[in-house]
């Protein structure tokens, strides 16, 4: 399967998307292991890199690595950077200007794409017209949302504007989001797949079905739940900190799940969400 999915404009996102978040709430998270975890992915074909404003320092030190490994001899061409404009920024409206802050930060002339991180009440419309017309400058080469549910979408259309390329939310076996997976097929729209291993809590790590179906095929728990994703046509959004776990996760195209697997693996569905929308985005 390719390692790339075509997007509605003909930009080409890895299937493989690596969440980069420097945030306090991990202490064991340095400065030196999310260089290396960076570095690791990226030597490992992992080429696409998921960040936010909201997300700590990541946004500035990302852009000192790409920075450095681009004059040790990285193309930037080869890997896809995914940025958001953060609830905070939205209620401020100045669209543009937090583009350009997280070009600065990031120190790259384009973005692969910018997304509004929530569609934020009162407000996400007119940011989305902002953003759109940021797009048509040339300075992000694709634009989305994150978190965004069929009836946000639906507002976007009704008001007559342009789609996202990208919508960014929570799918995994727990939580598969059908409804938004068909529309999403219906318009165009490819999706990203944000906390696709659910973080790996018991309830996927010790479930019946995935480690019957990672028996079958040799293979991890967390390479099966990324391999269902591919084959649903979706680009997951994992996170690990551990080279070894970075590697396997890598390792997702030289098997394939069978149409049963497939589908048993959805059937687990109980529609759990690890991030609720209240807690991040009230009044959602």
């Amino acid at each position: 399967m390719e390692k790339t999915v075509e997007l509605r404009n003909k930009i080409k996102m890895p299937r493989l998307i690596l969440g980069v978040p420097m945030i306090c709430e991990a202490a064991y998270v340095t400065k030196d292991l999310f260089r290396k975890t960076v570095i690791n992915a990226i030597e490992f074909g992992i080429c696409g890199l998921d960040t936010s404003h909201d997300y700590g320092q990541s946004e500035p030190i990302l852009g000192k690595i790409i920075t450095k490994m681009i004059k040790n001899g990285l193309q930037r061409e080869s890997i896809f950077i995914t940025t958001k404009i953060g609830n905070t920024q939205q209620t401020e409206e100045n669209i543009e200007r937090y583009v350009d802050e997280a070009l600065r930060r990031l120190k790259t002339d384009y973005l692969d794409a910018m997304l509004l991180h929530w569609p934020y009440p009162d407000v996400f419309i007119r940011n989305w017209e902002k953003l759109v017309r940021v797009y048509e400058t040339g300075k992000v080469r694709s634009i989305g949302i994150a978190n965004a549910k069929i009836r946000h979408l639906e507002k976007i259309e009704k008001a007559q504007l342009m789609l996202p390329h990208i919508l960014q939310t929570e799918i995994h076996p727990l939580h598969t989001s059908e409804e938004e997976q068909l529309y999403c097929n219906e318009k165009g729209i490819s999706i990203q797949a944000c906390t696709s291993l659910c973080s790996m809590i018991p309830l996927i790590r010790n479930n019946e079905v995935l480690n019957e179906v990672a028996d079958n095929h040799g293979k991890a728990v967390a390479q099966i739940i990324l391999r269902w994703h591919i084959q649903k046509n979706l680009c997951p959004i994992f996170r690990s900190y551990n080279e070894k776990h970075l590697q396997e996760m890598a390792s997702v195209f030289d098997f394939e799940l069978s149409k049963n697997e497939l589908e048993a693996i959805s059937n687990q569905n109980i529609d759990y969400r690890y991030h609720p929308e209240s807690v991040n985005c009230p009044g959602f």
